[in-house]
């Protein structure tokens, strides 16, 4: 359904899945948490590496539950898949199983 009271290049971005401000934000806020955070988000990579060693794919909430027991860090649930995103660029050898998600319109990994 259109809303005419709305301008034209706000239906169009919302109609484009993955292109949303939420996706925007949330995946904003995920990269914020990721460069305050240096230590821990190295040894998520790291965690992430070893997971997938023999052509194996590393779970996001898996390693996000473990970096908080590690590091007793607060982190909201929704920065996993922003997380995983984030780490498959900054490693082209990172691989995440990983779904569709808001945040996809805001990354430049290969999915």
């Amino acid at each position: 359904m259109i809303d005419y009271g709305q301008a034209p290049d706000n239906q169009m971005q919302l109609a484009l899945p993955g292109c949303t401000d939420e996706g925007k934000a949330l995946m904003d806020e995920a990269r914020r948490w990721a460069a305050l955070h240096f230590e821990e988000f190295c040894w998520y990579k790291s965690q992430a590496r070893a997971a997938c060693v023999n052509g194996g794919k590393a779970s996001p909430n898996f390693i996000l539950q473990l970096m908080r027991n590690h590091f007793r860090v607060s982190i909201p649930n929704a920065y996993a898949p922003c997380l995983a995103r984030i780490a498959m660029e900054q490693d082209k050898g990172l691989a995440f199983r990983i779904a569709r998600s808001k945040v996809d319109g805001f990354t430049e990994a290969v999915l």
